[in-house]
């Protein structure tokens, strides 16, 4: 079985043993000391080596570096700790004065990429960083025959910033990005921004990968020099401005808010008489605070502002508090216990049952039993008309003995109808009381969270 395999695989492992001999033949007759890339790294060994000295001929000039940034994608904002998250690319370049060469004399070639630890590179920061840069490593950079070299690398930037989340979801965020040397002041090495800050804008905006919660705004630049105790440095302050899409929170917060506010508002019209409208208020509240629990971990939190949303949020539950005790205030006058009901005081009369009637046209139902008070008097037979019949016989004194009890109970009758009626009146009275005070106090609700949606739309927008 085995000398069948090798059978099988003998001929293509022949002819790879003779290719191998064959390279191993044309290797021998070429020399790596005689290429480019060797003479150029013996020509230039010296710079190789003296990598902690800056590239300059005269000590006291100072190095110019150019900067070139764009912003590539916002990968994140935390807005309790106040940190942004971007990914950019910065591009440096400077002129090493003693990495000059002649294509000529190397076939050619102008432009070489060489390993970044064989050259002096400068220490340019990001000052805002709060973590350590792990994006990608860039293990060359390019060399051109004049001297120019070109570091680009890739940043994942780690920076704090002072956030104002008052216009949450509708928010713009201003972050400043500075770049500066730790080491080397002004003297000894200058920066520079090479393009405006509409070049970096639009460069950003062309290339920016990010279609998440942020919609970047303006990146702006200027160069800028600070005065320190030991000396002056060079700073390229930048000011990335961005913008929240804010469809996310408009679906997911302020629409089911807002028709759980509209339910409330509606639930007035259900009768001021009923128990049922005090009950579905609280189970709305219930609902309402259900749903702030639910939404608590989308809103932001930061301990030197808070956002108009959650003001809304809780307004929006202290008006639904006080449509509750408005509730239980109106059903307290209805359903009052008639021992318990006072008449009613001149003053509320005059205000409510005329002008608030008049104003909410509603007006007071008559007395059911008004007509059944009035008892004639006329029809009442007394002691004296009975006496006046003495000639009459017993039969007639018997009669006059029932007619009397029938007269007291008339009477008895015609006071408790009396009675009746007033407490009947009494009762309507304070109903049509309740059912205005419901109405006055409904359109101040109304009033009041209108003005106050009113507010806060203009402060978001504006």
């Amino acid at each position: 079985m085995a000398l069948d395999i090798f059978r099988i695989h003998r001929s293509p492992f022949l002819l790879s043993m003779w290719l191998i001999c064959l390279f191993q033949g044309n290797f021998s007759l070429l020399s790596l000391s005689d290429s480019d890339g060797a003479r150029f790294i013996k020509t230039f060994a010296d710079v190789f080596e003296n990598t902690a000295i800056r590239p300059v001929k005269n000590f006291t000039q100072p190095l110019e570096i150019n900067l070139t940034i764009q912003l590539h994608a916002i990968l994140g904002l935390d807005e309790k700790q106040e940190i942004l998250t971007t990914y950019l690319w910065m591009e440096q370049r400077w002129f090493h004065d003693f990495l000059v060469w002649d294509p000529s004399d190397f076939s050619g070639k102008d432009l070489v990429a060489l390993p970044k630890e064989k050259l002096w590179l400068p220490d340019v920061l990001i000052l805002e960083m709060v973590d350590e840069d792990k994006s990608a490593e860039t293990p060359y950079l390019y060399v051109h025959h004049t001297g120019l070299v070109i570091y680009g690398k890739p940043l994942r930037i780690v920076s704090s910033c002072n956030l104002n989340i008052l216009y949450f979801p509708f928010d713009v965020q201003k972050c400043p990005l500075t770049v500066s040397s730790i080491t080397f002041s002004d003297k000894d090495m200058k920066l520079h921004i090479k393009e405006t800050s509409e070049e970096i804008t639009s460069k950003s905006k062309k290339v920016f990968a990010s279609k998440g919660e942020w919609e970047l705004l303006q990146i702006t630049a200027s160069e800028k020099s600070v005065l320190e105790d030991w000396g002056s440095y060079d700073f390229i302050s930048m000011e990335v401005t961005m913008k929240r899409r804010p469809m996310f929170y408009i679906v997911n917060i302020l629409i089911p808010s807002a028709f759980l506010m509209l339910t409330d508002i509606v639930s007035f019209y259900l009768p001021a008489h009923s128990f049922d409208r005090a009950s579905f208020k609280m189970t709305l509240m219930l609902g309402y605070s259900v749903f702030l629990i639910i939404v608590k971990d989308l809103l932001p939190s930061n301990s030197s502002h808070t956002p108009l949303i959650a003001i809304f949020f809780l307004v929006s539950l202290t008006f639904m508090v006080s449509s509750l005790f408005e509730t239980i205030i109106i059903i307290n006058i209805i359903h009052q216990n008639a021992k318990q009901r006072k008449p009613i005081p001149a003053w509320m009369r005059t205000i409510v049952l005329n002008y608030g009637a008049k104003l909410f046209w509603r007006r007071g139902k008559p007395p059911v039993y008004h007509q059944i008070s009035r008892v004639p008097l006329a029809t009442k037979i007394t002691v004296q008309d009975c006496e006046m019949r003495s000639s009459l016989s017993e039969e007639i004194d018997a009669l006059q003995a029932l007619l009397n009890r029938i007269a007291e109970g008339v009477e008895e009758i015609k006071q408790g109808l009396e009675r009746h009626d007033q407490e009947r009146e009494l009762e309507d009275e304070w109903l049509q009381i309740g059912h205005i005070l419901d109405c006055v106090l409904h359109s101040v609700y109304c009033i009041f969270f209108t003005a106050f949606l009113l507010t806060l739309a203009v402060t978001w927008l504006m």
